[in-house]
C-alpha cells in the first residue's frame, strides 16, 4: 500500500495517537501530512480543502464529532474523502453505534492506536472503490499477506483466546531456522522460558489494558533457547481479537553486556584465588574452548613449567611435554599467536595440536624480559565464533598476568632478601635491623653490652643540588669505604636511607672502644675526598650512639636514642659525635618549638621560596613544563632542605599556608612566562596529604587560578603513591574535585609505595612519574630494568604519560626515549633553579630560536 499524491489530515487531541497517524502515513509516502488541534480548526481547512484532502483522520469523541450525524455531514459535503475514524480514550461507544459507525468510515480504530494495528488493517484505504466492496479480502487475510509477510522483522500472528500461534512470518521461520509445523497451533508461552502460568496471565492482562507490552524471555523454536525481547500489540481483524507479536534477537546484546563481565573480571583475576579459578572456568566453557594455561621456561629450562592453570582437563600436562618451536618462534616477533580453524592441520608438526585435534589455538606473550619464555595458552577442540572479542578477552588476561608479575618484581625489589644495598655494597636496611636483633638476643642471654650509631653526611643535599647525584654517590661510596676500615671485626655497617648510615658494634664492646671508633670515624670522613674527575671535596659526617642495655633493651629504642644523640651533634655544630642521654628528649622537644616559631615567621617573612625543574619533551628536547620545588631561605643557616622542615610543618598544620604559598607563587611564575616568551608551559605542583583533609583545598585552588589567570589545564597536582591518606575514600573525591576544576594529576615516585592496581586504576591520573631509584640502576640492575620496562608498557596500554626522574646520563636518556618515555627531570638537563635563573634560561632559548 501507498499514499503517493494523496494529502492527508489528522484531527485527534491525543499527542501519541496523532504521531502514530503521522508516522504510518509518512512511511507510506503521503505527499503531505496536515494536522488540527481542535474541531473548529478541522472544520475550516475542509470546508475550504485548499490541500484537497483525500483521507482524514478524526476522533469520534465529545469534544471532536459529538454524534453520528456529525460524520455523516463531513461525508456529505467531502464525497470524496476517505474517513479513518479513532475513539477516544475512555469513550464508550453501544455496539448499535459501533455498527452504524463501521459502515459509514473506512476504518475504525481506538485509542491507543498502534502501528501494528494500523498496518494491520491499513488495506481498508486501498483504492478499491465503495461499490466493489464485496471483492475486498477479509482484514486477516489482506493483513497476512500484506505487512505480514513484507517485513523483515521476525512476527507471529497469535489468538487471543487460545493464545495459540495462528501463523509466522518468513522472515521468523529465516531467522529462528524454524519449522512452520513447530511452532503454529503452539501457544506461544510453551515455546518460552515463562512456564508459570501466573506470570503469563499477568502478562495477558497488562498486554490487554495497555494494548501494548514489552517482555525479555528465552525461546525455543527448535534449535535450543534464544534470548528475545518480544513486543506484543493487541489488534483487531474482522471484529476478532489477536495479539501480533515482533521478535528481537537479543544474542549480540547479551553476548556483549557478558562479554564486558567478563571482560572486568580476567582484568581483576587473583591467580591464586580458587574461587577466580573457578569463575575463569566457567568463562572458558561460555566462550567453548577446553584450556587455559600460563607456562614459563627460563633459559636454562629444557621444557616449560605450569605456572597456573584453568582448563576443563589435564591438556597443561600434555602441552609441556612437547616441544612448541612454530609457536614459540612467532611470538618472539609478536605478541600473540593466532589460528582460528583447523590448527592441527595448518601446524601438524605440534604433537599437542594434532594429539588433541585442536581447531582454534591463541597464545600471547607476557614474559617480562627478553630472556625467559612466557605465555599464555588457550584454544579448544571446537569452532568457536566472534573471534575478535574472544582474542581482546584473553589478551587482557595476558596482560593483567604481566603486570600482575611485574608488581610482585616490584615489591621483591623493595622487600628484597637480598642483604645489601648495591650502591655501597654494605648490609641494607631489613639486614642491619636484622642484625642488630639477633644480638640482643644473645647479648639479653650473655648480658654483653652492645653500641648502635646513627651516622649522617652533614650538607649532604647542598652536595646533590650542586654537584650532581653522581658526586653525591662517590660521597656515599667514600664514607662506607670508611666504615667498613674503622668497623672492621668490631661489628657491622649498613646503608640505613639516603646519606643515613647505621653501625652496629657487638664485639668487645666497651665505651672506650666506641669512642675511639667513631673519633676515627669523623678524621677519616674530614678528609679531602678526591672525585674520579680529579677534583676534590671536602665533606664532614655526626654520628649519635646508644648503647645496650642502658639505652634500650629493643631495636627500635636504640636506632631512635642514637638518631637524638646525632641531632644533638649537628644542633652543636656538626662534625661530632653525641652520646645518648635522657635529658636530650627534652633538648630536643624544645629544638622543635624554636624551629616552629622561626617556620611560622619564615611564613610571614617571605622566607618560603619556590625552586623551578625543567621538564623535558622527550621528542623534542625542549622545556615543556616546571615542577615547583618547595625552598626555607634561612637568612642565617642558607637553603633548608624540605626534608627538614616539611615534616614539622605537617605536624604542626603549617603545610596549609605552605602549600598555598607555593601554588600562588608557581602560577605566578608560570603565568609570567607563559606571556612572556609564548609558550604553552606547564606547571607541576606537590600535594602533600594533609592538604587533602582540607575540604576547601579545591576553593582555594579555584581562587588562586582566578587571581592569577592561569588556564586550570596548565596545572598539574602530583601525589605520592607511597603516601598513607587519612582516608583513600576522601583522598579519591579531592581528586575528582581537582580534576573537575580542569587541573590534572600525576603519580609521584611510581613504583616506590605498595599500591593496588585497583587503587592505582581509581586515581584519576594521566601521568605517572617513575621514580630515580629504577632510572639510577639503568645498566646496572636488570631486576630495576625489567619492572621499569613493565611499568612504562603498562602505563602505555592504559593512556597514561611517563615522565622519568633523575635522569643525569645520556645513557639513560636514551634508554628511556627508546622504551617510548614521554618525559624527563633529572641533572641531565638541570637541577632544580629560582625563578631569575628559569628567566635565563628562557630567554636564551628565545634568542636561539630566534636566530635559527
Amino acid at each position: 500500500m501507498t499514499f503517493i499524491n494523496q494529502n492527508i489530515l489528522i484531527a485527534c487531541s491525543d499527542k501519541k495517537d496523532r504521531l502514530q497517524f503521522f508516522n504510518y502515513f509518512d512511511d507510506l509516502d503521503a505527499e503531505k501530512i496536515f494536522t488540527a488541534s481542535d474541531r473548529q480548526q478541522m472544520t475550516e481547512m475542509l470546508t475550504h480543502n485548499e490541500e484537497n484532502f483525500t483521507i482524514l483522520a478524526f476522533e469520534i469523541s465529545p469534544q471532536w464529532i459529538q454524534n453520528i450525524e456529525s460524520i455523516k455531514n463531513i461525508i456529505q459535503k467531502n464525497p470524496e474523502l476517505k474517513l479513518v475514524a479513532l475513539v477516544a480514550n475512555k469513550v464508550n461507544i453501544t455496539p448499535s453505534q459501533h455498527a452504524e459507525i463501521k459502515k459509514i468510515v473506512d476504518a475504525l480504530f481506538f485509542s491507543p492506536v498502534t502501528q501494528q494495528e494500523l498496518l494491520a488493517k491499513g488495506t481498508a484505504l486501498d483504492s478499491i472503490p465503495e461499490s466493489n466492496l464485496e471483492e475486498r479480502k477479509s482484514e486477516l487475510e489482506s493483513y497476512q499477506s500484506s505487512h505480514f509477510q513484507s517485513t523483515h522483522l521476525p512476527i507471529s500472528l497469535i489468538d487471543v483466546d487460545t493464545f495459540q500461534m495462528v501463523a509466522v512470518n518468513d522472515a521468523f521461520l529465516q531467522t529462528y531456522s524454524a519449522n512452520n509445523e513447530f511452532v503454529e497451533g503452539k501457544k506461544w508461552f510453551e515455546l518460552s522460558n515463562v512456564k508459570d502460568l501466573k506470570t503469563v496471565d499477568k502478562l495477558h492482562a497488562k498486554l490487554n489494558e495497555d494494548g501494548q507490552l514489552s517482555h525479555a524471555m528465552m525461546f525455543n523454536f527448535g534449535h535450543g533457547y534464544v534470548p528475545i525481547k518480544v513486543h506484543f500489540y493487541l489488534v483487531s481483524l474482522d471484529g476478532v481479537s489477536y495479539y501480533i507479536a515482533e521478535y528481537f534477537d537479543q544474542t549480540d546484546k547479551h553476548f556483549q553486556l557478558r562479554f564486558l563481565q567478563h571482560l572486568s573480571q580476567v582484568t581483576s583475576i587473583n591467580f591464586a584465588d580458587k574461587k577466580d579459578l573457578s569463575e575463569l572456568k566457567n568463562i572458558i566453557k561460555w566462550i567453548g574452548f577446553d584450556f587455559c594455561f600460563i607456562v614459563n621456561k627460563k633459559p636454562n629450562d629444557s621444557k616449560y613449567k605450569i605456572v597456573w592453570d584453568c582448563s576443563l582437563s589435564n591438556f597443561a600436562d600434555h602441552f609441556i611435554s612437547c616441544n612448541h618451536d612454530f609457536m614459540t618462534r612467532k611470538l618472539q616477533s609478536s605478541e600473540v599467536f593466532e589460528i582460528k580453524d583447523s590448527a592441527n592441520k595448518k601446524v601438524p608438526g605440534d604433537e599437542f595440536l594434532s594429539f588433541y585435534g585442536v581447531n582454534a589455538v591463541m597464545a600471547f606473550q607476557c614474559a617480562l624480559d627478553a630472556q625467559s619464555q612466557s605465555m599464555l595458552v588457550v584454544g579448544g577442540l571446537n569452532p568457536v565464533t566472534r573471534w575478535d572479542s574472544i582474542k581482546l578477552l584473553f589478551s587482557q588476561l595476558a596482560l593483567h598476568y604481566k603486570q600482575n608479575m611485574a608488581f610482585k618484581a616490584l615489591k621483591r625489589s623493595h622487600e628484597s632478601e637480598s642483604q645489601y644495598d648495591v650502591l655501597t655494597e654494605l648490609l641494607n636496611r631489613r639486614y642491619i635491623v636484622r642484625a642488630i636483633e639477633q644480638s640482643l638476643e644473645a647479648g639479653i642471654q650473655n648480658q654483653e653490652p652492645l653500641a648502635v650509631l646513627f651516622l649522617d653526611l652533614d650538607r649532604f643535599k647542598v652536595i646533590n643540588d650542586s654537584l650532581g647525584h653522581d658526586v653525591g654517590d662517590e660521597a656515599l661510596i667514600n664514607v662506607a669505604q670508611i666504615l667498613t676500615e674503622h668497623v672492621a671485626d668490631n661489628g657491622v655497617a649498613a646503608r640505613y636511607a639516603g646519606d643515613e648510615f647505621l653501625v652496629l658494634l657487638n664485639k668487645d664492646v666497651s665505651k672506650q672502644k666506641v669512642s675511639e671508633i667513631a673519633t676515627a670515624i669523623l678524621k677519616s670522613a674530614a678528609n679531602p675526598i678526591k672525585l674520579r674527575n680529579g677534583s676534590e671535596i671536602k665533606l664532614t659526617v655526626s654520628i649519635g650512639v646508644s648503647y645496650f642495655p642502658e639505652h634500650g633493651s629493643d631495636v627500635n629504642k636504640l636506632i631512635k636514642h642514637a638518631d637524638i644523640a646525632l641531632y644533638n651533634a649537628k644542633l652543636n655544630g656538626k662534625n661530632r659525635f653525641t652520646v645518648y642521654d635522657s635529658s636530650l628528649d627534652g633538648d630536643q622537644a624544645k629544638q622543635s618549638e624554636e624551629m616552629v616559631r622561626n617556620l611560622q615567621a619564615a611564613i610571614e617573612l617571605d622566607q618560603i621560596e619556590v625552586y623551578y625543574q625543567p621538564k623535558i619533551d622527550a621528542s623534542t628536547e625542549d622545556i615543556m613544563g616546571f615542577e615547583a620545588l618547595v625552598r626555607w631561605q634561612h637568612p642565617e643557616l642558607g637553603i633548608i632542605s624540605p626534608g627538614l622542615f616539611i615534616p614539622l610543618a605537617e605536624q604542626t598544620d603549617l603545610i596549609y599556608p605552605i602549600g598555598l604559598l607555593v601554588i600562588e607563587k608557581a602560577c605566578v611564575a608560570l603565568k609570567k612566562w607563559q606571556s612572556t616568551y609564548k609558550i604553552p608551559l606547564t606547571m607541576s605542583i606537590n600535594l602533600s596529604p594533609i592538604q587533602l583533609n582540607d575540604k576547601d583545598l579545591t576553593e582555594k585552588i579555584s581562587h588562586i587560578i582566578a587571581k592569577t589567570n592561569v588556564y586550570p589545564k596548565h596545572l598539574d597536582f602530583e601525589i605520592t603513591e607511597s603516601e598513607k591518606f587519612k582516608s583513600v575514600k576522601d583522598a579519591l573525591l579531592m581528586f575528582k574535585k581537582i580534576v573537575n576544576l580542569g587541573c590534572t594529576l600525576s603519580i609521584d615516585d611510581f613504583g616506590t609505595g605498595h599500591s593496588t592496581l585497583d587503587y592505582l586504576r581509581k586515581i584519576p591520573a594521566k601521568t605517572l612519574k617513575i621514580d630515580q631509584v629504577f632510572v639510577k640502576n639503568i645498566g646496572l640492575s636488570p631486576d630495576d630494568e625489567a619492572i621499569l620496562d613493565a611499568t612504562i608498557d603498562m602505563a602505555k596500554r592504559v593512556g597514561h604519560f611517563i615522565v622519568a626522574e633523575g635522569v643525569e646520563t645520556e645513557g639513560q636518556r636514551q634508554y628511556l626515549t627508546n622504551k617510548g618515555c614521554d618525559y624527563f627531570q633529572g641533572y641531565l638537563f638541570s637541577r632544580p633553579l629560582p625563578v631569575h635563573e628559569i628567566d635565563r634560561i628562557l630567554t636564551e632559548r628565545a634568542k636561539i630560536l630566534k636566530n635559527n
